[in-house]
């Protein structure tokens, strides 16, 4: 096997790490939390709409 393979798999497996982790940042940061809570209210205040 090439060892430009492992190479390429070592690059992209930290390319990935640092998305996840970006992304994980980015979902708890706290101008993110009213957002997050109006939508988890939405199911129950769909349930007080309906007859």
């Amino acid at each position: 096997m090439n060892p430009l393979w492992g190479t390429i798999a070592g690059i992209s497996i930290i390319a990935m790490m640092i998305v996840f982790i970006g992304t994980w940042i980015w979902l708890w940061h706290a101008q993110h939390k009213p957002k997050f809570d109006a939508l988890a209210r939405l199911p129950m205040d769909e349930e007080k709409d309906q007859p």
